[in-house]
């Protein structure tokens, strides 16, 4: 396998609006032998990097199942090199790191009634689960998705929410919605009130902080246990290898031991 610590350059197949701040890429590696060797684990991330603009960490949402054919990042348009990623076009090249940390397991999820909770634009990771799960690589009884946003311009996917709505229990609440919108209104842990979840249920969350503390309280009153409960965390990550320290979280980086963690595991050094 090629060396994750050195840039591989990829090419630009395709970039398509997502939202009114968020792009997304569609790559493939120049170097066809790596093309081929490419594979990575739900949840993972890769360092993105140009030439006098730095790197920053993005995680993969496309399927695991393409990844020998391309991958996809959706990247939002927040700092200075995501800008300047904005910028780019087709079959333009950047520079590609990875992949790093640690992804869902997602043989422990199987046989077991799946929730997935997703906060604005850290939706992102949750949509490999999805279309692995409607394409029947999940081995789950039942899938739940809970998807809050702030209003109708920055939800993600919007293309796709028909085909998840047909096999799936999908959801989106908007906390201001700014346009008629015939959905729900408020958080997205309004969406408990009016559904049902079993204690047996695997959840998954990924969104702000705040989020968490929130939305794990009400999988707690539901009596899911910690260790079926999976977080991806963010928290400033600059070299992607658990040398830096900069995303230490306990005795844990987010980096290398996660970005996913179990409940159980982090509840003690997670503020």
């Amino acid at each position: 396998m090629f060396n994750i610590y050195e840039p591989q350059s990829v090419k630009i197949i395709s970039v398509l609006d997502e939202s009114i701040d968020t792009k997304l890429f569609r790559l493939r590696f120049t170097n066809k032998r790596i093309n081929l060797e490419f594979d990575f684990l739900l949840g993972q991330f890769v360092q993105v990097g140009l030439a006098g603009w730095g790197e920053c960490p993005i995680s993969i949402c496309s399927s695991s199942s393409d990844s020998s054919k391309y991958f996809e990042l959706a990247i939002r348009d927040v700092g200075v090199l995501t800008h300047k990623l904005h910028q780019l076009k087709q079959g333009d090249l950047v520079d590609i790191r990875g992949p790093f940390g640690n992804g869902f397991d997602v043989d422990t999820f199987k046989d077991k009634p799946l929730i997935l909770i997703g906060g604005g634009c850290g939706f992102v990771p949750l949509r490999p689960l999805i279309n692995d799960y409607l394409s029947g690589k999940l081995d789950n009884t039942v899938l739940q998705i809970f998807y809050g946003c702030q209003n109708e311009d920055t939800l993600l996917f919007k293309k796709e929410y028909a085909a998840w709505n047909r096999r799936a229990e999908f959801n989106v609440i908007l906390e201001k919605p700014i346009k008629k919108w015939g959905g729900a209104k408020g958080l997205v842990t309004d969406l408990f009130k009016t559904r049902t979840i079993t204690s047996n249920s695997v959840a998954v969350l990924v969104g702000p902080p705040v989020m968490y503390k929130f939305v794990i309280q009400e999988l707690k009153k539901r009596k899911v246990k910690d260790e079926n409960i999976y977080v991806s965390l963010e928290k400033k990550m600059y070299c992607g290898v658990g040398i830096c320290q900069h995303c230490a979280i306990g005795p844990y980086y987010v980096c290398k031991d996660g970005p996913v963690f179990r409940w159980s595991d982090i509840k003690n050094y997670y503020q």
